[in-house]
């Protein structure tokens, strides 16, 4: 369960990372179909599309962008524990 949650992450922050790049889809997109992929239907991916709405663009922008930043506590440590408390 543990290494399906980290590599949702790392999905999570390839996709984000592209989307920033391109800007088409938005990484809201991008984060929710993710989510809706590697969830089941149920409470989880309820609760995981909730916190989702809870962050605004500029939000999922620095997780983006501290993607490439080394070291724990970073945005995008922070985001991957705050779906993960969903689990």
């Amino acid at each position: 369960m543990r290494r399906r949650r980290r590599l949702a992450g790392l999905v999570l922050v390839a996709a984000l990372g592209v989307a920033a790049c391109e800007s088409q889809p938005s990484s809201r997109r991008i984060a929710n179909d993710i989510i809706k992929t590697l969830s089941d239907e149920g409470p989880v991916r309820e609760c995981m599309l909730d916190k989702l709405d809870g962050y605004t663009d500029d939000d999922l922008d620095e997780i983006t962008a501290s993607a490439s930043q080394p070291g724990p506590g970073t945005a995008i440590d922070l985001f991957e524990a705050d779906l993960a408390s969903c689990r």
